[in-house]
């Protein structure tokens, strides 16, 4: 049997800033609103001002090693970033975190991958901009 917080670890590793424009730009909301910039400004903002109270929710969850309001905030985080579409890297970290809630009921909440994805998720966070050109 393989032990399940050895394969936590392995398979979850947070993606670091992936170089590929396609993970980071912001061409799927673009696309979705029509290119109009104060709506998509008006969006990013919005997913900050979220991110800023998940943020402090998900990293309370993970410190009381409450998993069902873990699952639950990863649920709600994942819509937040959904305007910025499923290849966008944040979108995509969280995908990951969340599809691997099983493996972290049964092997246990792995503090250092949490509070490195949290941070991770912050950074990529407070590197949105719309471009005004």
């Amino acid at each position: 049997m393989i032990n399940a917080t050895k394969m936590l670890t392995t398979m979850a590793k947070p993606i670091i800033k992936n170089p590929d424009p396609m993970c980071n730009n912001l061409d799927y909301l673009r696309d979705l609103l029509g290119n109009d910039t104060q709506a998509m400004q008006d969006i990013v903002r919005e997913i900050k001002d979220q991110w800023a109270d998940d943020a402090r929710e998900l990293a309370a969850a993970v410190l009381s090693r409450n998993i069902a309001e873990m699952k639950r905030l990863l649920h709600r985080i994942k819509s937040t970033f959904s305007p910025l579409g499923p290849d966008h890297l944040l979108y995509k970290e969280i995908a990951n975190a969340a599809e691997m809630m099983p493996t972290v009921e049964a092997a246990g909440v792995d503090m250092r991958f949490w509070s490195d994805l949290i941070l991770n998720l912050e950074n990529e966070v407070s590197d949105l901009k719309v471009a005004t050109t």
